[in-house]
């Protein structure tokens, strides 16, 4: 007869690899969906504050009525590097959202950051591995919604893809991988570059984007190009990580140069003058910064999530 001390501990080993199986998805078993909107958690937080922002930003596309996706031909992915906690990824499944581990993207030597969080930021480039999808959207978990996001992919830029343009030979260089045969990426204009808070708005157009917000059509020979740049030596400046890099890829001047999304989807330094022209998203960390009424705003998302979905053991 088997001892009741050997039951226990078997028992707790099957539920132990049980709840390691379902703990995830992995990247080769993603929902079906023609796009996806995604998000990004790592593990490296010091405390629960990025699990709850991602917590806010699931209730906001797949509960709250005036913002959630309506439409079965978008799924909703939260991207899960290696460091992320079980307990986390079992929350966040919970809550409702997909949740896919994926593995980090090798960092070289010479990139750094004053950032702790940085040589994880890397990974959410796995992103343009998703074939799967005809477009993916990238929205950074510290986003508070006011609309819906399901018609941008039916915007006029996100569309169609293009092919590159090869006649920039200048910024064609030997040393990097292959170009694809047509890409697509949109993104919005970073109003950190036009008075940050006080921006205009509508805002103007600047050369550089926020990496908080953009969208693509998924390529292994993008991915496969991101990769090579990142193996020379200051090709771009490593300081505001895979943003530096994109930025660089979709250069303006660039045989990719990427495309200005309508500046309605989604604003950075984010004002009380954003909502009420009707931006739809707004990227900042509001728990802790931001014009007091749209904190407001956000800590009633959260208090919302909390009710519905329950609160953090």
């Amino acid at each position: 007869m088997i001892s009741p001390k050997i039951f226990i501990t078997v028992f707790l080993l099957i539920v132990i690899f049980y709840l390691s199986c379902s703990s995830g998805q992995s990247a080769s078993s993603l929902p079906t969906s023609e796009y996806a909107i995604a998000t990004f958690l790592t593990g490296q937080a010091d405390d629960a504050t990025y699990l709850t922002a991602a917590r806010v930003l699931t209730y906001q596309l797949i509960h709250a009525p005036d913002t959630k996706i309506n439409t079965t031909s978008i799924s909703f992915l939260v991207l899960c590097s290696p460091t992320v906690p079980l307990s986390h990824k079992l929350q966040l499944q919970k809550d409702g959202a997909s949740v896919v581990e994926v593995e980090d993207v090798p960092v070289n030597w010479w990139i750094r950051s004053g950032v702790t969080r940085w040589r994880e930021q890397f990974t959410k480039l796995r992103i343009f591995e998703m074939t799967e999808y005809s477009r993916v959207l990238f929205v950074d978990a510290d986003t508070m919604l006011l609309e819906p996001l399901d018609a941008i992919f039916t915007e006029p830029e996100v569309v169609d893809l293009a092919h590159p343009l090869l006649d920039r030979k200048k910024a064609i260089k030997k040393d990097e991988a292959q170009l694809p045969a047509e890409w697509l990426f949109a993104a919005r204009s970073d109003n950190a570059f036009t008075g940050e808070r006080a921006h205009p708005v509508p805002p103007l157009q600047t050369n550089s984007f926020s990496a908080g917000f953009w969208i693509c059509a998924p390529d292994k020979q993008i991915f496969a190009h991101l990769r090579s740049i990142m193996g020379h030596w200051r090709r771009f400046d490593p300081h505001t990580m895979e943003q530096s890099l994109l930025n660089y890829v979709f250069r303006r001047d660039g045989a990719m140069p990427w495309r200005e999304l309508g500046w309605k989807w989604s604003a950075t330094w984010p004002s009380e003058r954003d909502r009420d022209m009707g931006v739809k998203s707004l990227h900042e960390k509001f728990w802790k910064t931001g014009p007091e009424e749209l904190q407001k705003t956000w800590t009633a998302r959260k208090d919302e999530m909390e009710a519905l979905l329950g609160t953090l053991g």
